[in-house]
């Protein structure tokens, strides 16, 4: 009887044979922000991955094990293939609502948290050292400009908050006044 595999780079990818992006060696702001540097980064990960976890799935059946116990032992690359599916489709869907957007500073600022999702993505995902995706001056480079897209954002936090619509009343003290919320005559 043959096996047939569960899961083929065919099922994820629009063109599984669209060559594989390369990433470049030394990352600028301008790169790190930029929405195809941060895409190719998603799907290189995402598409690696994928092409891993079968390989070891194969490799673990080809030894005699079932199915579900060769998934249980690829277990961390079952969840790092989850996380990096799941993070590249809320990038595309922030990429989605950008493109429909007109020039100007709500664009600007979609721009600026898109950033700011993609880079935090990839500084908190070790998976990207693991396996050799980025190396640790480039981590470096994501982590310095996280600390610029925050002071960039700042600006905009009370706004940004606000389009969430939450109500004040499910909001702490401190969203309000900071100060007042951290003197001792509150404690």
């Amino acid at each position: 009887m043959t096996k047939e595999p569960i899961y083929s780079p065919r099922m994820l990818h629009r063109d599984p044979d669209s060559p594989r992006p390369v990433l470049p060696t030394q990352l600028t702001s301008s790169t790190l922000r930029c929405s195809q540097f941060q895409t190719n980064v998603f799907c290189l990960r995402e598409r690696d991955l994928l092409e891993r976890f079968t390989s070891e799935v194969a490799q673990l059946q080809g030894r005699g094990e079932s199915r579900e116990f060769s998934f249980l032992l690829s277990h961390q690359l079952a969840e790092d293939l989850g996380k990096a599916f799941t993070e590249k489709a809320m990038l595309q869907t922030i990429l989605d609502a950008e493109a429909k957007l007109p020039t100007g500073s709500v664009k600007d600022v979609l721009g600026l948290v898109r950033s700011m999702y993609a880079l935090i993505s990839l500084e908190e995902d070790p998976s990207l050292l693991r396996y050799g995706y980025l190396s640790q001056d480039n981590v470096g480079d994501v982590r310095r400009e996280v600390s610029k897209l925050c002071g960039e954002l700042r600006p905009h936090a009370l706004a940004l908050v606000t389009s969430f619509g939450i109500p004040d009343s499910f909001l702490s003290p401190i969203a309000f006044n900071w100060v007042e919320a951290n003197t001792w005559s509150s404690v």
